[in-house]
C-alpha cells in the first residue's frame, strides 16, 4: 500500500476542468478528504460513481489516483489508461500511469511518462509538476526523492501567489523523509503548518518523523497536536498507537489502534491483526480473541494460530492454546520463535498431567535459553517443585539464579527448601540409581549442604534492606546443617547452635502476633535441639532451661516433661529367702 498521504487535489487538478455543479465539487473535495484519512470504503463510493455518471479524464484520474493510494495498481491502470483515451492533451492519467510504474518497481517507464508529461506542458503546468513530484514520493521502494525535489521547485515557483503552498511543502517534506533528512523535512512540514494551521497530516509527519527516531515522547506530542486539529484524521491514531507501543503504553496503544479501525472502516485483516496483537500485549486476551475470529476465512495467515495461541494460554483455555500453536509450528517452521514454545509449554504443563508436565518443560526448556523477557528456568522449577521432584527443582532453581541478573528472594528460598527436602530422600527414591551406603552418605550430605547456602544467600538478600529479616532462613540453616552429618557429629561439633540461636532471636523479636505464632513449631524444634546439645555437653542446667522453654510454649510435650521428670525412686529389694537346710540322713 502506499505510505504517504497527501493534500487535496481539487483546487490544482481543476485546473481546466469543467465543474457542472457545486454539489459535484464538493463531493469531490470530501473523497480527496478521505483519501487523505485513509477512508477508503467511502472515498471510492464518490469517486466510482462520479467517473461513472461523467466519465472526463479529471474524474477518472481521480478514480485512479484512489486505486494507487489504496495499494490498487492494476486497477488503478485500467482506469488511468481510460482517462489518457478520453483526453490525449491532458497529461494527469499518464503521470497516473507513471505512478502505476514506480508501484510496479518499473523505474524506466515511469520516468518516460513523467518527463513526456513535463514536457508536452512545457514545464508550465502546476497540476502536472506537483503530481509528477508526488509520484516519486508515494512508493516505499521505488522513489527518487532527488527528483520530486526538482519539480515540486519549479512547481513552487510557478505559485506566485503563494495558493498551494501547503500542499508543496508537503510533498517536498515527504521527499526530504524519504532522504533521511529529517531537519529539513521538518522545516517543509512547518513551512506547510504556518500557510494552513489547523493542518492534521502535518502534525501527524512531524511526529511520524519523532516515531523513526524512537523519540517516543515527541511523538506523541505532535500526535496530540494532530488530534486537536482534525479528530477524524485516521493516520494519526495508528502512529500514536505506534509510539504508545514502543513506551509499554499497550492498553493506550490497543484503544488508539481500534480508534484507527473505527475512523478509517477498514476491514484490511492485515490491520486487524494488528489490533489483535497490540490487544494481546495490553493482556486483553479476550479482546484478542475477538479480533482474531473477524479473521477467520478472510486471511491465509498462521500468524493467527500463533496469535490464538498465545492468547487462549493467557485465558486458560489450554488445549485451544496447544491445538493451535501445533498447527502453527506445522504450518510454519520457519517462524517459530522463543514465545511460540514458551506459550505451549506454559498450555501443557497446565494440563494436570503427567504428559502434559513433561511437554510442557520440554519446551519451556527449548525457550529458556532464548528468552530474554522472563526466566523461564524458574517456570520449570516450579512445575518440578509442585510435582515434589524436588531434586530437579533444585536444579532448576539453581539454573533460575545463574540466568538472572536479579534472582528473586523467594529463588533462593525454592532452591534451599528443594534440596532440604530432596535430602530426606536420598537413598529411598525409587527414580534415582541405586546407591550403597557410603555414596548415599555423601550424597545427602551434599543436598543438606547445597540447601544451607541458598539459605544463607537468601537471608543476605533479605537484609539488604534496612530492617528486613527472614527468621525461617536462619532456622532451615540450622536444620540442614544439622541434617548434614550423622546426630553424633552434630550434637558434637555444635555447627548448627549459631543458627538455632539466630533464629530464636529474631524469631522472639518479632512485633506481629501472627507471625510470631507461625514460628512456634520451629521454636519448639530449635529449643530441643539446643537442650540436646547442651545434654550432650553434660551441662544438665542450660538443658534445663531450653526445655523449660518448649514448656512455655506447649505445657503438654510429652518428650520434653518425661525429660524433664525426676527418676523414679528404686523399689525396696525383696529379702533373700534363707537357704532351706537339708537334713542330714540318720541324724
Amino acid at each position: 500500500m502506499m505510505n504517504n498521504q497527501k493534500q487535496s487535489l481539487l483546487t490544482i487538478l481543476f485546473v481546466g476542468a469543467t465543474i457542472t455543479t457545486p454539489l459535484v465539487a464538493q463531493d469531490l473535495q470530501t473523497a480527496l478528504q478521505d483519501i487523505e484519512a485513509e477512508r477508503y470504503t467511502k472515498a471510492e463510493q464518490t469517486l466510482t460513481q462520479l467517473a461513472t455518471s461523467s466519465p472526463t479524464a479529471e474524474n477518472q484520474f481521480y478514480l485512479g489516483y484512489y486505486y494507487l493510494r489504496s495499494g490498487q495498481p492494476d486497477k488503478a491502470k485500467a482506469v488511468f489508461e481510460k482517462g489518457a483515451a478520453a483526453d490525449q492533451k491532458n497529461q494527469l492519467n499518464n503521470i497516473g500511469l507513471a505512478g502505476v510504474a514506480l508501484a510496479k518497481k518499473d523505474r524506466s517507464t515511469a520516468k518516460s511518462l513523467i518527463d513526456n508529461a513535463v514536457a508536452q506542458t512545457k514545464s508550465k503546468d502546476e497540476a502536472v509538476l506537483i503530481r509528477s513530484g508526488e509520484m516519486y514520493t508515494l512508493s516505499d521502494q521505488t522513489n527518487d526523492p532527488a527528483e520530486a525535489l526538482r519539480l515540486l521547485t519549479l512547481a513552487q515557483e510557478k505559485d506566485k501567489k503563494g495558493e498551494h503552498k501547503d500542499e508543496i511543502e508537503m510533498l517536498m517534506g515527504d521527499a526530504y523523509f524519504l532522504k533521511n533528512d529529517g531537519g529539513n523535512a521538518i522545516t517543509k512540514y512547518e513551512n506547510a503548518l504556518a500557510a494552513k494551521p489547523t493542518l492534521a497530516e502535518a502534525n501527524y509527519k512531524i511526529g511520524r518523523l519523532y516515531l523513526r527516531g524512537k523519540n517516543y515522547a515527541k511523538a506523541q506530542e505532535f500526535f496530540k497536536l494532530a488530534i486537536q486539529n482534525d479528530a477524524e484524521f485516521a493516520p494519526t491514531y495508528r502512529a500514536y498507537a505506534d509510539a504508545l507501543a514502543n513506551s509499554r503504553a499497550y492498553k493506550a496503544a490497543a484503544s488508539n489502534y481500534e480508534l484507527y479501525i473505527q475512523k478509517s472502516g477498514t476491514t484490511d485483516p492485515e490491520l486487524l491483526l494488528d489490533v489483535a496483537r497490540y490487544k494481546f500485549l495490553a493482556q486483553d486476551y479476550q479482546g484478542a480473541v475477538s479480533y482474531l475470529d473477524q479473521l477467520k476465512g478472510k486471511i491465509n495467515n498462521p500468524i493467527i494460530d500463533r496469535m490464538y495461541g498465545w492468547a487462549y494460554s493467557a485465558l486458560g483455555k489450554n488445549q485451544e492454546s496447544i491445538d493451535a500453536l501445533n498447527r502453527f509450528i506445522s504450518a510454519a517452521p520457519q517462524k517459530v520463535m522463543v514465545d511460540d514454545y514458551k506459550y505451549l509449554g506454559r498450555a501443557q504443563a497446565k494440563l494436570g498431567t503427567p504428559q502434559g508436565d513433561s511437554l510442557g518443560i520440554m519446551n519451556l526448556e527449548k525457550a529458556a535459553p532464548m528468552d530474554t523477557t522472563e526466566n523461564l528456568y524458574r517456570e520449570i522449577a516450579k512445575t518440578y517443585y509442585d510435582d515434589k521432584k524436588y531434586d530437579k527443582a533444585a536444579e532448576y532453581y539453581a539454573k533460575t539464579i545463574k540466568n538472572d541478573k536479579k534472582p528473586l528472594n523467594n529463588d533462593y528460598l525454592f532452591n534451599g527448601l528443594a534440596n532440604y527436602q530432596y535430602g530426606f530422600r536420598v537413598g529411598r527414591d525409587t527414580t534415582a540409581a541405586p546407591m550403597d551406603t557410603a555414596q548415599i552418605r555423601v550424597a545427602r550430605q551434599m543436598y543438606f549442604l547445597r540447601a544451607d547456602s541458598a539459605f544463607a544467600q537468601m537471608a543476605q538478600q533479605v537484609e539488604k534492606t534496612a530492617g528486613e529479616t527472614y527468621p525461617l532462613a536462619y532456622y532451615y540453616r540450622a536444620q540442614s546443617t544439622y541434617y548434614a552429618y550423622p546426630s553424633a557429629i552434630s550434637l558434637s561439633t555444635g555447627a548448627a547452635v549459631p543458627y538455632y540461636e539466630k533464629f530464636i532471636e529474631l524469631a522472639s523479636a518479632e512485633t506481629d502476633a501472627a507471625k510470631k505464632q507461625s514460628y512456634q513449631k520451629n521454636l519448639i524444634t530449635s529449643y530441643k535441639f539446643l537442650a540436646s546439645y547442651n545434654l550432650a555437653k553434660k551441662d544438665d542446667a542450660k538443658a534445663k532451661e531450653y526445655f523449660n522453654k518448649v514448656l512455655e510454649l506447649d505445657p503438654n510435650d510429652a518428650d520434653v516433661k518425661k525429660a524433664l521428670a525426676p527418676p523414679a525412686p528404686a523399689a525396696p529389694a525383696t529379702p533373700a529367702k534363707a537357704p532351706v537346710k537339708k537334713k542330714v540322713a540318720g541324724k
